[in-house]
Order: structure tokens, then sequence, then C-alpha cells
């Protein structure tokens, strides 16, 4: 099926000049989780809030002033247009091309989200979002596979930390294993859920906050985060290995999360994930090209 069918084609793009506080503002506002960065009609590249996370700890440039000196006059810390922190080149397809393109590419490249080009000309953005929630399947495949537990689809070698595992070890986790969420677990039971979004953010703002005392010529009032346990997420939603695969999607989707720790009294027994998902979809045979 042509990959235009479930792209997004009301696209909310920036130019290299714009403010990150804009696209802060944007991403809020539209809720979602990358912006395409134009010149004209030419991608220059791509933004996400990862990239604002990691740069700015999602703070806005009035958060971000300090004194420099004894100047009464503020300066903003850290970047303050788009074109510092984006990523590029930027992967993309075309118009041509198929949902099974642009699932193989964001599987084999670990993306979630591609531009979609007619000639050099953006015309629609495609993610893994997109292709889980329309899942370009016949009506029989889907429902089929959909109705299966989350046990058949779940991943049971999780690779989880504990609540003292210094961050240091976590990037190292992320960075290496190409994953983006690990659980946290004391004594084999789910206590958090820690996500590269939560590391990205707290480096951020601690790098942030790091700039302003030293701008200030001041010493931190309190430390940067250390651990897992200093930035994870308490609030987990969970499933149980008897859910049913589409009750777990419609949660991921209605909660816009993007991985479910699977527990059974308690214990962590798998993680399921949208990519999770998207590899069982392409592997049904009635994946619709």
């Amino acid at each position: 099926m042509n990959v235009m069918t479930y792209a997004t084609r009301d696209l909310v793009t920036l130019p290299p000049s714009a403010s990150i506080d804009m696209a802060i503002s944007l991403m809020e506002e539209r809720s979602i989780h990358h912006l395409v960065v134009t010149a004209g009609n030419r991608i220059v590249g791509m933004v996400s809030d990862r990239d604002i996370l990691v740069s700015t700890g999602w703070m806005l440039s009035n958060e971000r002033k300090a004194l420099r000196g004894g100047d009464s006059k503020a300066k903003v810390v850290g970047p303050t247009q788009v074109h510092e922190i984006m990523s590029r080149p930027v992967l993309c397809l075309t118009i041509a091309h198929t949902t099974r393109d642009a699932a193989l590419l964001m599987l084999d490249r670990k993306i979630s989200a591609v531009p979609l080009l007619n000639q050099d000309r953006l015309e629609g953005l495609i993610t893994e979002t997109d292709l889980v929630k329309w899942p370009p399947l016949s009506e029989f495949e889907a429902d089929r596979l959909l109705a299966q537990k989350v046990g058949d689809l779940m991943r049971v070698n999780v690779l989880s930390v504990t609540p003292d595992t210094p961050l240091a070890d976590v990037i190292h986790l992320f960075r290496t294993r190409r994953i983006r969420h690990a659980p946290v677990v004391l004594q084999s039971k789910l206590v958090g859920i820690v996500s590269d979004r939560d590391v990205r953010r707290a480096l951020g703002w601690a790098g942030v906050r790091e700039m302003q005392a030293e701008r200030e010529g001041r010493m931190l009032e309190a430390e940067s985060p250390q651990t897992a346990g200093d930035v994870m997420n308490v609030e987990v939603r969970t499933v149980g290995m008897a859910t049913a695969l589409r009750d777990a999607l419609r949660l991921m989707l209605e909660e816009r999360i993007h991985s479910l720790p699977v527990v059974e009294t308690q214990c962590l027994k798998g993680i399921v994930t949208e990519t999770d998902f998207l590899r069982a979809f392409m592997a049904c045979p009635q994946f619709l090209y």
C-alpha cells in the first residue's frame, strides 16, 4: 500500500533560524515529537523532542537566563535556535514508496519518523505510530493478530535496571543495546520505568543549571541526578500476559506511550513496544504492500 495513505499531510515545519522556544510551543500545542526543518522547499534537518531535551532540558529561554559577571543584563545559556540542535542529514522516502518500505527503514535504522518527498518537495511525514494505529493489514489478518494475548508477543529477556543503577550505565545500555526504555526493578518487583527521554531531560536540565551557576559565579545548590531512581517515572502503565494485544495497543495509543511492561503479581515478566507491534505486522503474510 502506498505510504501516503497513512502519512500526515498537514505538516508543521520550521526554518533553521526559528527559536527552540517556538519548537517547544509547537510540539506541546500539536502533541507531536518531530518537526521538519526546511529552507524554502528543501529539507535541511529534523528536530525531535529528544534533541530539545538533551540540549535544554525542555526549558524555555527565559528559564535559562543567567547573569554574566556583575552585569544586570541577563543572558540565555545554551542553544537558542533550531539549527544548533537539529539532526542532519535526514533519511527520507518518496511518495512512490510503500508502507513496507517505511516499516523496513524504521526497523532497520531505529527511527520513528520519516519525511516523504515528491521530487525534492516535502509532501508528508510517516511515523511508527501511524503504522501501528492503522495497521496495513487486511481486516481479517488484523483482527486475528490483535486477538492474541500480550504473552504471545512480549519480549521476555527484558533489559532492566535498579533504582541505584548510575545514569552513565543507563545511557550505555540505551546506546549499546539500541533501546529506548528500561523497567526499573527492585527485588523482582517493578517500581518504575526510565526512558531515554527521562535521561535526556535530566541531563539537559543539569547542563543548563551548571552553565547558569558557572556564569553567575556560584556553586550549584543541588546535585545533578545520578541514578535511574532519580529520573524514573513511578506511575507506570502496565498490562498482564493475558491482556489482548488489541487492548494493549489501544492503551499505548490513548496514553501516548511507546512501551508497556508486562507484570504478574507486581513482578516483571516482559515488555511490549510499538516496535514489537510493527515487527509483528510486518511478519504477517497479508501485510499490504
